[in-house]
């Protein structure tokens, strides 16, 4: 049998490589590693990854070990076996919009790379062959094309044929490493990406692989292919800790999360759906607003009036639930308010308007004054709550509902007068939406000012109400503007319609709106019901984040059993496709049963973890 020392000679007289060969062998558990092998988080104080050892054992002529806690790439730890893959590897995630178009494009691209059963082997030991202590799995030799060409014609020496390799243009560890020492046989490698980036290599680079069984048998090829007269010829810094691509990243941080060394926070998890990723499950909360304030035993009326009082009821409706993102909502009467309209309040259903501004005499339009943001009506109290609530940097998203352009019109005018209008004097509509396009773009930049999330309500823009037809001609115009407005300043706008709106998807989708918040179908006729989330998934396909829609009339009356499969049933409309938030139909009810929002967060939290999701196990069966 060849010794290491004669076959890099020969390696080196034949194939005459720029760097040295590379001994690799696998330890399993248990198996010591030698002692003057150099350890990355211990000898160079920082991590490194499958690639980059490879590369100085090349360059440098070191002799290193790699483990799991020497280890920063969670492509290559996954392909090791030294964690199993997460549902950011199994669902696509960390392929989709860098390797290939889609989740399941990715799906199928992980499924291909060969990997070793976690547990299977601990450490990834390397050296320059030349200087190996140990029997090597195989050998690696990085060459220019030419020089491949060679090896693969003397691995065929003896055998003839072809040599078959496969290529992903990723994870070319795997390739190395795992497929060289399952097939046993030679390999002709195409450095990854990840490879050239951190591992140095070089353009023009290519690598072969060498199980040491078969050494001799190509060492004896390469002196027959040069007999008959095919013969050849035709350092950089490693000690670094790379900054991998986010996603890679996440992949790392479910490990540390699962391992006991980091945690998401609420925060955390609305941000990977806006990422079109995962964090550790579906991030949820119930849209809330007077229902804050009956759970601190205000009346509905002192939770929208009074500052203080509301201030800390939504505070302490956070610390009850602890939701992933927490509203700074009052009510949706307020911006009308602030025009002259009159507010009527209830002990038991959300505030309302009762005398319309422009009902009688729509020619006041041209004497409304427009509303100061900082002095008008209860206007600045609102802007105190968004920035009392930034000020306690709760660890979750924060938002603020105003009310938009098409609802405020309705409000000053009178919806049912407003729609007569559509037919009668259509003129009146656009100089009213202009008036009310125009205080939405002031009032939402006072509310931005503060640092809080913005969106804009328009539950009469719903197509229960009006036409598609309508919001096409009256609406979405002002609506783009809108959005763009705030584009432009680096803000992104959502916007919650009620009832039905997936005819109208496709245009909200192009006015830009970062997020969709929507209802239920309001269609009375089950055959023609449609699952709002679902159709809203298979329209938007990413391109805007979705929130809904658990039923919100069953948080006064329902039974835990409902509501889990009210859960379950927007779960598994959206949660595969990342940019998704479960939340209510429509603001939940001022009376609803507390007991009951409970019931929504537990079965949320645990219905909604990716890892079941994406790996199958089933979710705990909930107590009565």
């Amino acid at each position: 049998m060849i010794d290491v020392k004669t076959a890099d000679r020969e390696l080196q007289y034949y194939i005459r490589p720029q760097t040295f060969p590379v001994a690799i062998r696998m330890l399993r558990p248990g198996e010591e590693i030698p002692e003057k092998a150099r350890r990355p988080a211990r000898d160079f104080k920082k991590l490194s990854m499958n690639c980059q050892v490879i590369d100085m054992a090349r360059r440098y002529g070191w002799m290193i070990a790699l483990t799991r806690e020497d280890h920063i790439c969670s492509l290559g730890i996954a392909a090791l076996g030294f964690e199993k893959p997460t549902h950011l590897h199994n669902s696509g995630t960390l392929c989709e919009g860098m390797y290939t178009e889609t989740k399941s494009a990715g799906q199928r691209s992980e499924a291909a790379v060969d990997k070793f059963a976690p547990g299977e082997y601990s450490t990834l030991l390397v050296a320059p062959l030349d200087r190996t202590q140990f029997e090597p799995h195989l050998v690696c030799i990085y060459a220019n094309p030419a020089q491949v060409m060679r090896l693969t014609q003397a691995a065929l020496w003896k055998r003839g044929g072809k040599i078959t390799s496969s290529f992903g243009g990723r994870i070319d560890c795997s390739e190395i490493i795992v497929t060289t020492m399952r097939t046993d046989q030679p390999q002709v490698i195409l450095p990854c990406s990840g490879d050239r980036i951190f591992g140095q290599t070089q353009d023009h680079e290519m690598a072969f692989t060498i199980p040491w069984s078969q050494m001799e048998e190509v060492v004896e090829g390469l002196k027959g292919t040069h007999n008959g007269g095919i013969r050849y010829p035709i350092t950089q810094f490693m000690e670094y800790e790379a900054k991998l691509p986010p996603k890679y990243m996440e992949a790392s941080r479910i490990w540390e999360v699962e391992h006991g060394r980091a945690h998401f926070t609420n925060r955390d998890r609305v941000v990977a759906a806006y990422r079109r990723s995962f964090a550790d499950r579906v991030p949820v909360y119930p849209i809330v607003a007077s229902f804050a304030g009956t759970l601190d035993g205000l009346s509905i009326e002192e939770y929208c009036t009074n500052v203080p009082k509301a201030i800390k009821a939504m505070m302490n409706y956070y610390e009850r639930y602890q939701p992933d993102v927490v509203l700074a909502y009052n009510d949706l009467a307020k911006e009308a308010e602030a025009f002259g309209c009159r507010v009527k309040y209830s002990d038991y259903v959300v505030p309302s308007i009762d005398q319309h501004v422009l009902h009688e005499d729509k020619s006041k339009l041209a004497k409304l004054v427009m509303p100061d943001p900082y002095k008008t009506a209860r206007l600045p109290g609102f802007l105190e709550q968004c920035e009392a609530l930034v000020k306690a940097k709760p660890p979750t998203a924060i938002g603020a509902v105003a009310v938009g352009p098409w609802t405020i019109a309705m409000l000053l005018r009178n919806p049912e007068t407003m729609l007569l209008d559509t037919f009668e004097d259509p003129q009146f509509i656009h100089d009213l939406m202009r008036v009310a396009t125009d205080f939405c773009k002031l009032w939402g930049d006072a509310i931005a000012k503060t640092g809080i999330g913005l969106s804009f309500s328009e539950p009469t823009a719903s197509i229960s109400l009006i036409s598609p037809d309508n919001y096409r001609d009256f609406v979405a115009p002002y609506h783009k503007e809108l959005v763009d407005y705030f584009k432009a300043k680096k803000v992104g706008v959502t916007t919650h319609i009620c009832g039905t709106t997936y005819p109208i998807y496709e245009d909200l989708l192009r006015c830009g709106f970062t997020t969709v918040s929507f209802d239920l179908d309001q269609q009375a006729d089950p055959a023609l019901y449609v699952d709002q989330l679902a159709r809203f998934m298979e329209v938007s396909k990413g391109r805007a984040v979705a929130i809904g829609n658990v039923d919100a009339t069953k948080f006064e009356r329902s039974t835990k059993e409902a509501m889990v499969a009210d859960v379950r049933r927007c779960i598994d409309a959206a949660a595969r496709h990342s940019a998704f938030i479960l939340s209510t139909s429509c603001e939940i009810p001022p009376r609803s049963d507390a007991e009951i929002v409970k019931w929504f967060m537990d079965a949320a939290r645990e219905y909604g973890r990716y890892e079941r999701i994406f790996d199958g196990a089933e979710p705990a069966v909930p107590t009565a």
